[in-house]
């Protein structure tokens, strides 16, 4: 079942990606490179971060530092695991993350682009050194199915502490998961491209439920019994939309591009949207 999944999702990526729907899409990122080329005067437009504060004070007039452009990115498909992406009432959120990080994966390898895979929780759970080996899709889609989410919980502070002990270089960060919890990356924010693709299911926004149920918690495993009407599912919707208004507001805030795809929308046309920012 998974090696039929497996070949299923590896053969619709590639015809995206490499028929040119989707492909060019990270070609379009640029970094702001290392390799310091020389200093010049400040024209109108520059990049204020660019500016030499020592060349300018000696000289009086406000000098930038000009860089050779980095043509080969660094690019981070982190896939964060939980007890929750195992929930879809159109498709499993694990199997849609699973199929975006191919995607977003063929994507980066077409352009000739170091990629790197890492397999979140609270820790590290799985990761595959920079490569730029096409055969790396397949193990990191094969992970991303079979790895076991139950019991786990997507921790994004632990997430932003391993990143920056491990990742020196200045890297694009394609961040998959349906980002419940706590969700601060301004520690990253500053250093590294973050864009945030959040998968949810629609069911999970607005549960419309009536009776009384035995409600699991994915990461404890603990059950509840609560008795569910309009009311209660009107509740938990507000508290939702709150939650997601301020993790929105925090990523305006720090310059983190973002995007929900649910899982029975088409993939591959809601990435597109979303990485064209």
């Amino acid at each position: 079942m998974i090696e039929t999944l497996v070949k299923e999702i590896l053969l619709r990526a590639k015809k995206e990606v490499f028929t040119g729907n989707l492909g060019n899409n990270l070609t379009a990122f640029k970094g702001d490179g290392i390799d310091f080329a020389e200093i010049k005067e400040y024209d109108y437009g520059d990049d204020v971060r660019k500016i030499n504060w020592k060349a300018t004070a000696r000289t009086g007039d406000v000098k930038v530092n000009i860089f050779n452009e980095e043509r080969e990115l660094n690019i981070i498909v982190a896939f964060m695991v939980s007890g929750s992406i195992n929930f879809g009432t159109v498709r499993l959120k694990q199997e849609v993350m699973a199929e975006l990080l191919a995607l977003l994966s063929y994507s980066a390898l077409k352009n000739s682009d170091r990629l790197a895979t890492l397999f979140f929780s609270d820790r590290q759970e799985y990761f595959i050194r920079p490569t730029k080996n096409m055969g790396v899709v397949e193990e990191s889609l094969r992970e991303a199915l079979t790895i076991d989410p139950i019991g786990k919980k997507g921790d994004f502070d632990a997430f932003c502490s391993y990143l920056n002990a491990t990742t020196r270089q200045k890297s694009m960060v394609l961040l998959i998961g349906d980002f419940y919890g706590e969700v601060d990356l301004s520690t990253i924010a500053h250093r590294h491209q973050i864009y945030a693709l959040i998968v949810r299911d629609r069911f999970e926004e607005m549960p419309l439920l009536e009776g009384e149920f035995t409600l699991v918690d994915p990461v404890t495993g603990k059950g509840e019994e609560m008795v569910l009407d309009g009311t209660v599912a009107k509740r938990y919707a507000d508290m939702l939309k709150a939650h997601d208004d301020a993790m929105f507001e925090h990523f305006l805030e720090h310059k983190i591009t973002y995007g929900k795809i649910y899982t029975d929308e088409d993939l591959y046309v809601r990435a597109s949207q979303i990485l064209k920012g």
